[in-house]
């Protein structure tokens, strides 16, 4: 057999697909970033389709001209978790997606946790709460509103589910995506029937469970053609984003990632999860059968910084060079912002305050502060909340030997300073950008034979960022102050 020997993996994300080509030593090859818009308005989020498919397919275009001696052995997934579509028994789509950053469900949510109080919801599914961005709520959302659309459904998927079934013609899915649901029971990795029949639906509504990393199916003749691949290449189940990047940089045994992407999340991996009243943080479902993680959230990061480049500095380029430009200006302001902070709830506030109906401050500004000012402020909310992530882990029995930065913004040297800064502890960025997919490729690549089924790729630091003691004694009266703001302008939500 000539050519490289390869995985291909689709990385489905909030505003773009990543197609990422991996060798058999989960070494990146190449990778193509093909963005997508999404339709936003009041509470919500939604997606076509066909977007996500079309991203697809140009993204593998893309990778296979970069790397014309490819020779693709498997194909793998891994996608945001909770977007939901609706599709009929030929697997078309009946209405957009509903997108994890939907809230339009927020009085069925209300519904669902009177209907569901009995049950002890969190150590069932791992979810501290019921709320409207729930597939579960915008189920019941959807059974009250488009009724019709319900009674012609034949399976509700999420983004992985919809892609497998594109690739491969088969409606299968895998648990630690389903984890995203609130109808998926942690303990047993099974539907939850008294959560969907609270719904208002069955559980043959939903797509077959299969476990991570196991055959979804062969390529389809269609698909193989549409992407410029083999017909009959094995494809694989993946696994959520986060537990995949989880599982590619090593989360577990004192190792914490944390990703900054559209969204800060943290990620500690346990073999026994504490389920406390006191720190209610999500679990969900590992990659690897028999872990959990850990998963604190914060909905808006790198969103926020995109969000305050475009509203705030029009000038600047889309892309990598305006956000260098946003790193430049906001290396020119002392750490602390000289007073200014920023509360980043864009989209409500997952943790560590469950509060979905949060929303973004500025606060402290003068006549001298500028916009550089503001641009620090942003960059500094995220390492905030993170630091606040990692003192909730600790307490659930999660100390952090080590900090591992994940996402896009681990591209940005100044917002990875800040972080090591605020936080107090070194944090080291790994060679390899695309964990998410890695985690998918080693998945794939255990599954398909080209991998041992043991195999743990070389995981060597790009870089380190140790803290400046000076910079921490600052951030401190910054945190504190973030912490009063928010206990202050809470009760006004």
């Amino acid at each position: 057999m000539s050519g490289v020997r390869c995985i291909a993996v689709f990385d489905a994300g909030t505003t773009a697909v990543k197609t990422c080509l991996f060798s058999e030593k989960a070494e990146l090859l190449a990778v193509s970033v093909q963005e997508y818009a999404l339709d936003a308005w009041e509470d919500r989020v939604e997606a076509d389709p066909q977007r996500y498919w079309e991203a697809v397919c140009r993204g593998m275009a893309e990778v296979l001209a970069l790397t014309p001696n490819a020779h693709i052995e498997a194909v793998g997934l891994t996608t945001q978790g909770e977007t939901l579509v609706p599709v009929d028994s030929a697997g078309q789509p009946l209405r957009p997606f509903l997108v994890w950053l939907d809230n339009r469900a927020a009085a069925q949510a209300e519904m669902l946790r009177t209907q569901l109080k009995g049950a002890d919801f969190y150590r069932t599914t791992g979810l501290p709460g019921i709320e409207g961005a729930l597939p579960l709520a915008k189920l019941r959302w959807l059974k009250e509103h488009e009724p019709g659309i319900v009674a012609q459904t034949a399976k509700f998927l999420l983004l992985e589910d919809y892609l497998l079934f594109r690739l491969t013609g088969r409606m299968v899915t895998e648990p630690s995506l389903q984890t995203s649901t609130g109808w998926f029971r942690l303990d047993t990795d099974t539907y939850w029937p008294e959560a969907l029949t609270a719904a208002g639906i069955s559980p043959d509504k939903l797509p077959e469970l299969q476990e991570c990393g196991s055959f979804a199916g062969a390529l389809s003749d269609e698909a193989a053609r549409q992407l410029g691949l083999h017909a009959g290449t094995p494809v694989f189940t993946g696994a959520m984003d986060q537990t995949a990047a989880a599982l590619a940089a090593g989360s577990g045994g004192g190792v914490i990632t944390e990703t900054t992407g559209t969204a800060l999340v943290a990620a500690a991996v346990t073999d026994h999860p504490v389920f406390s009243q006191e720190h209610p943080v999500t679990i969900y479902r590992h990659a690897v059968r028999g872990q959990y993680v850990y998963l604190p959230i914060g909905n808006t990061a790198g969103m926020a910084l995109r969000w305050f480049r475009d509203q705030f500095c029009p000038d600047l380029p889309a892309g990598g060079v305006g956000y260098a430009a946003l790193d430049q200006m906001a290396a020119t302001v002392p750490p602390g912002s000289e007073g200014l902070v920023f509360l980043p709830y864009l989209s409500g506030c997952v943790d560590p305050d469950a509060c979905p109906q949060a929303r973004a401050v500025f606060f402290g500004a003068t006549l001298a502060h500028t916009r550089a000012h503001f641009a620090r402020a942003v960059l500094e909310s995220t390492a905030l909340v993170l630091a606040d992530f990692l003192e909730m882990l600790e307490a659930l029995g999660c100390p952090c030997r080590e900090l591992r930065s994940l996402g896009g913004g681990a591209a940005s040297g100044l917002w990875q300073q800040i972080k090591a800064d605020v936080c107090g502890r070194e944090l080291v960025v790994p060679a390899c950008r695309e964990a998410t997919a890695q985690g998918a490729a080693l998945l794939a690549g255990r599954g398909c034979g080209l991998m041992p089924s043991d195999f743990t790729p070389d995981l060597p630091p790009a870089a380190r960022y140790r803290p400046i003691p000076a910079n921490g004694e600052a951030y401190r009266k910054t945190r504190e102050l973030t912490h009063q703001l928010y206990q202050a302008v809470r009760p006004l939500y």
